[in-house]
């Protein structure tokens, strides 16, 4: 009996209730999550900081807060060289960053493509990012508290630190032994659950916003085309109703979200870079410059990570240097045979994609204060 799945309702009608919320906050379109994001973004926030102030009363904080910003493992100081060389840690770091953002994933290039068309998008994205990261950081405060906690009163969760086991978990069980606890609880479930709307409705948002591009989708009105979406993600929600679906949960959010979501940052780095301005390059004349840079790139590119990552994880840092000596020799030999001037071929070739977004970036941040 004990390998049988479990079907739980009660799950179920809360994934629906959340993706009804969803429904109503995107159906409109980003004139209502406008005025919805007032509420969902300061109150987590609000939330957090005082989460924070608790933590900082807590028996067993210190220990807690080296761990977060020493890196200690049982007040024991950590190998530097070894953690640095963990891909791991690298991967996840960056999947963190890439989540919490929402790079690659579609929700940022959808919301600016409401902004007004002089948006000074440079200072933008410094204060998006800013302040993304300024919170993550306090947050962290508010979490680590809870470890050095939970290590205090030997909690058997006080390990569980990684993922969705910190949130679901650990935190919780933290909670549970924390004087006024039902407070705490309802606390940190309306800071959760304001945090994944956001995340829930911007997602939604901004496959709303590429459909909408399409032809297809030009005849499809925004409420029937989000109440599509919202039906399948419903759908798709069901299958972690089951007694095994936190363990699904965990697998799903490890994989997509660190190894997809790192490939989608990979590729549209190259799209950005190349791909953008591809025939403008191969127009210099110079085709075999063009798709010896581009075949060099991938050529090493695509064995060398799986490689680093899964063969050799404990060396895994060499691939970096490597990657770097190689794709100088094969820049060098782009340039060679593209018989351009070094100036010509730098700008047109090996910047062909980057260099006239970056320009027109420029001119975008400054053409607010041209005029003061």
């Amino acid at each position: 009996m004990g390998g049988e799945s479990v079907f739980s309702w009660q799950v179920w009608l809360a994934s629906i209730l959340v993706w009804v919320i969803v429904y109503f906050c995107v159906f409109k379109g980003v004139k209502l999550t406008s005025k919805i994001v007032w509420v969902t973004v300061p109150l987590p926030l609000v939330f957090v900081l005082i989460m924070v102030m608790n933590g900082f009363t807590l028996p067993g904080c210190d220990y807690g807060f080296r761990m977060y910003l020493k890196g200690y493992e049982k007040d024991q100081a950590p190998n530097i060289r070894e953690k640095l060389s963990d891909a791991g840690m690298w991967s996840e770091a960056c999947a963190q960053i890439f989540f919490s953002l929402g790079v690659c994933m579609g929700i940022m290039v959808s919301y600016a493509s409401y902004n007004p068309r002089k948006a000074p998008i440079i200072s933008n994205a410094f204060t998006v990012a800013g302040c993304n990261c300024s919170f993550s950081f306090i947050a962290g405060f508010a979490v680590f508290a809870t470890v050095g906690y939970l290590n205090e009163i030997n909690s058997p969760v006080s390990d569980t630190l990684s993922s969705s086991g910190l949130a679901f978990v650990a935190y919780p069980a933290a909670i549970d032994n924390m004087p006024g606890s039902n407070f705490w609880i309802l606390m940190f479930t309306c800071t959760l659950f304001t945090l994944g709307i956001d995340t829930s409705f911007s997602i939604i948002e901004a496959t709303c916003t590429v459909i909408e591009d399409t032809e297809i989708g030009k005849k499809i009105s925004k409420w029937k085309l989000t109440l599509i979406l919202c039906v399948v993600g419903a759908i798709g929600s069901t299958l972690f109703c089951f007694n095994w679906g936190f363990t699904f949960f965990d697998v799903v959010d490890h994989y997509l979200n660190v190894y997809l979501v790192l490939l989608m940052g990979i590729l549209q780095a190259i799209a950005c870079g190349w791909i953008h301005g591809l025939d403008d390059a191969l127009a210099t004349g110079a085709k075999a410059s063009v798709w010896v840079l581009l075949g060099g790139y991938f050529g090493l590119l695509v064995p060398l990570a799986p490689l680093a990552y899964f063969a050799f994880p404990n060396d895994s840092w060499v691939a970096i240097p490597v990657f770097w000596a190689y794709f100088l020799v094969i820049a060098g030999i782009s340039f060679a045979v593209s018989k351009l001037p070094f100036l010509t071929w730098y700008r047109e070739v090996f910047f062909s994609g980057v260099r006239p977004i970056a320009l027109k970036m420029m001119s975008l941040s400054v053409t607010p204060y041209s005029s003061i």
